[in-house]
């Protein structure tokens, strides 16, 4: 019987993407699968011999995760938290951890919905985890998720300053800035380690949105730094308007009484963005939205306790019902995993054949204004509500034109882009609905 393999050893066969997916103990297929992992495999000492780690999210199970500490007997390794949901007699347990540090993010709107790990090593270097993952037991087993991992980041000579070692996607001044907004001493340590690590191999952009108003140009919601990106980046080859935009989510918003002011005028107008276009109000671009449907949820492996990642009012829904003609079903028929709901987001744009990617986006961030920016200041600025985190693939960082996703004659050899869900999308027949709470 073979050895499983170590952390290491899947990053390393992961490159130079570093995407996985989670293990679900329910379906066996996923747990011998060198692209998954368990959130004790971040802690695998073939990473590095941990010396102290960072976790910034939304849910957080304090008990759990030190059972995943544990297991790796790291559990009284120094541990920060910082989080976004507060539950009965968690701050009493959060106490009861002599080596935990945390800080609750209290917000009167919106939520601190980011999902970043950062680990640091004995010999302090370290890595940075984005992920779409809560930290508790469910959201790790039963519910699909993404996570990103980056190469290992070693520490700057002492003469260094804290400007060197950035990458070319300049990923390490956007996490010191994220970082540093917090305002937080707990946090200022943080800064300085990732201050004083080198960067240089990193190839995908932080994306991230951080709560209040922002005008054009600025770098701090996803509305404005994702369609420059796009802008800037993205080269798209032939026919623009034939390849899709496709956002995937676990979360639906409240948008308007129609498409054109929100959907199509300030978020598909970020997204339908390349270097040969101009950001010309609603996008003619094809916009598709895949979220579970009612049929999805109840053949699910778990049924109706299974839709506990799905978030979408049905008062909501109801007042958006044109919202519909854009919604597509939940399918991972390829890789065994259609019976799991999503709590993974994702964002990209296909080719009409459905094997190449111009761009990948894999976030925290749903399809809500709250996430993305709603218009304010008569269009000069957005207002966002939500802190969130993600990281953007971008082809010429690679090296590439775009990004294989499918298997054809001409790319056998080619490593794939982990690409979760199936490709061509399945619409929502007329009977369809969207599964709403």
């Amino acid at each position: 019987m073979e050895e499983p393999l170590t952390m290491l050893e899947k990053l390393e066969r992961a490159a130079p993407y570093n995407v996985f997916f989670n293990t679900i103990p329910d379906l066996p297929d996923t747990l011998g699968d060198p692209d998954n992992v368990n959130f004790a495999d971040l802690l695998c000492p073939s990473l590095g011999q941990l010396k102290c780690s960072l976790q910034l999210n939304f849910i957080i199970n304090p008990a759990w995760l030190m059972d995943q500490y544990n297991a790796r007997a790291l559990g009284t390794k120094p541990l920060t938290i910082v989080y976004g949901l507060e539950g009965e007699g968690m701050e009493e347990l959060m106490e009861s951890i002599p080596n935990l540090t945390y800080h609750f993010v209290e917000m009167t709107e919106g939520i601190h919905h980011s999902k970043i790990g950062i680990y640091v090593y004995q010999d302090d270097s370290l890595r940075v985890v984005v992920s779409t993952a809560n930290l508790y037991e469910k959201d790790w087993t039963q519910a699909n998720e993404s996570l990103w991992v980056s190469p290992l980041c070693r520490r700057l000579p002492e003469t260094a300053s804290d400007t060197d070692g950035d990458s070319p996607t300049g990923f390490k001044s956007s996490l010191l800035r994220y970082l540093k907004q917090y305002n937080l001493p707990i946090l200022e340590p943080w800064v300085e380690q990732v201050g004083r690590a080198d960067f240089r191999d990193v190839r995908v952009f932080l994306v991230t949105s951080i709560p209040g108003e922002h005008c054009s140009g600025k770098t701090d919601n996803y509305v404005y730094h994702v369609g420059d990106l796009l802008a800037q980046h993205c080269t798209i080859p032939s026919s623009p308007l034939e390849w899709e935009v496709i956002a995937q989510t676990s979360s639906v918003g409240f948008f308007g009484k129609t498409s054109a002011k929100w959907l199509r005028g300030i978020l598909l107008r970020s997204l339908a963005a390349h270097d040969r276009s101009q950001k010309v109000f609603r996008s003619g671009a094809t916009f598709k939205l895949v979220y579970p449907s009612v049929r999805n949820v109840q053949k699910g492996r778990w049924s109706e306790e299974g839709s506990f990642c799905l978030v979408y009012e049905d008062g909501v829904h109801r007042a958006q019902k044109w919202f519909k003609g854009y919604l597509h079903e939940w399918r991972a028929d390829r890789l065994g995993r259609s019976g799991v709901m999503p709590h993974t987001k994702s964002y990209c744009r296909t080719s009409p054949c459905h094997n190449k990617m111009a761009w990948f986006l894999l976030t925290s961030a749903n399809v809500s204004r709250a996430a993305w920016g709603r218009v304010i200041n008569d269009g000069e600025g957005v207002f966002v509500k939500n802190y969130e985190a993600g990281v953007m693939f971008l082809p010429k960082f690679f090296d590439e034109d775009c990004f294989e996703i499918g298997e054809s004659s001409d790319n056998k050899n080619v490593r794939l882009f982990p690409f979760l869900f199936d490709l061509p999308l399945t619409e929502y027949k007329a009977k369809d609905h969207p599964w709403c709470t």
